[in-house]
């Protein structure tokens, strides 16, 4: 699977791939530390064990992030990508906010109108609407912005934007 960069169609199914390769990374090595020191001391209650056990937060970590990726499937980036016309979108995101990340499968951008659709079947619309007017306020960018949660009601509005 080739690298995929941030808002590309596939990023997060290429991020949750890598992640999941570093979870297994992490966990060999875990178990490898462990084995080592029930090898070497022929005991549970060595330095070994205390070392494999902090391991397992930053492994567990990792883990973490491969659950929670959610990729978009490939007949929404058809039906979108067919719907926008000339107009810009962006795939396979997540939002970032002060209180919770949000993720999104599509954003269709034009001149003065965002809309999106989120993964989740309830997210928190108003944190992800107000996050991102905030956000592009600061660059004196003054847009509509619309969080779907309906892959029909999106794909629609997206087409009435074109």
């Amino acid at each position: 699977m080739s690298k995929k960069e941030k808002g590309e169609f596939g990023y997060l199914k290429y991020k949750r791939s890598f992640n999941l390769l570093l979870t297994i990374i992490a966990f060999l090595i875990i178990a490898a530390v462990f084995v080592t020191g029930l090898i070497i001391f022929k005991s549970r209650n060595n330095y070994m064990t205390l070392v494999a056990t902090v391991l397992v937060l930053p492994g567990a970590k990792i883990a973490v992030s491969y659950f929670i990726l959610l990729p978009c499937d490939k007949e929404l980036y058809t039906s979108v990508e067919a719907a926008k016309g000339e107009l810009s979108a962006l795939y396979d995101v997540i939002v970032s906010n002060n209180k919770k990340p949000i993720g999104v499968c599509a954003m269709v951008i034009s001149d003065n109108t965002i809309i999106a659709l989120s993964h989740d079947k309830a997210p928190d619309k108003a944190l992800f609407e107000t996050s991102l007017k905030e956000f592009l306020k600061n660059d004196k960018l003054n847009v509509t912005v619309t969080l779907y949660t309906e892959k029909d009601t999106f794909i629609k509005r997206a087409a009435n934007m074109a």
